[in-house]
């Protein structure tokens, strides 16, 4: 649930000799707007007050396999359904660049359901990039050796982004008996989704904004 918006108090014009009634009128328009502001300020700041702030955020997912062509080889990790949208989104017909709309830092949450095909051991790299520009020291590794064997991989980290920039997740890997594997619902258990990442606004953007390693 959202405050009320409140608009600008609509006072009335000054007339030209003193008037005890247009006094109290307009005292009362006043009182009414700063009650209401100071009623908004007080749920805000009070228990539970941040059910009330609305910030930016975004959930995106893929219902399809991710597989890999060829082995040392970058590749975006896709999304092709969006859940949340707040001011977050997938950026024009991209499938896999996440945009902001509004400056800030940023929680990336990333979650990937792993599947090795063969017995061979593999190892899968993901890390993140910005506006196109890989990030220094992003990159999280993950071996599989057995065949049929699932494993989860989780990766949570913080970005300063301006509004229009987007963040992309790539992946590499050592053999292409490895993929992000997703699977239709079964009995009694829902889908499952190959990747799932969320973004979360948690701060204002540094200035001056910090260099990346």
């Amino acid at each position: 649930m959202l405050l009320p918006p409140i608009p600008p108090p609509a006072l009335p014009l000054a007339q030209q000799d003193y008037l005890r009634s247009y006094q109290e009128q307009y005292s009362n328009i006043l009182r009414l707007y700063f009650n209401r502001l100071s009623d908004n300020l007080n749920r805000i700041t009070g228990t539970n007050g941040g059910q009330f702030v609305d910030c930016p955020n975004g959930l995106f997912f893929n219902t399809v396999d991710e597989t890999f062509a060829a082995t040392g080889t970058a590749y975006p990790v896709d999304f092709n359904q969006s859940y949340l949208t707040n001011a977050v989104r997938l950026r024009g017909a991209s499938t896999s660049e996440i945009e902001v709309l509004i400056s800030g830092v940023y929680n990336v949450q990333y979650t990937a359901q792993l599947l090795s095909t063969n017995a061979s051991a593999k190892t899968v790299y993901i890390w993140i990039s910005r506006n196109g520009t890989d990030i220094s020291f992003s990159t999280r590794a993950h071996t599989l050796a057995a065949n049929n064997e699932y494993a989860e991989l989780n990766w949570s980290f913080n970005i300063d982004l301006a509004a229009g920039e987007y963040i992309e997740l790539r992946a590499s890997v050592t053999n292409t008996g490895i993929e992000l594997h997703a699977d239709l619902a079964t009995p009694p258990y829902p889908g499952i989704s190959s990747s799932v990442l969320t973004v979360n606004f948690v701060a204002p953007l540094p200035d001056p904004r910090p260099t990346p390693p």
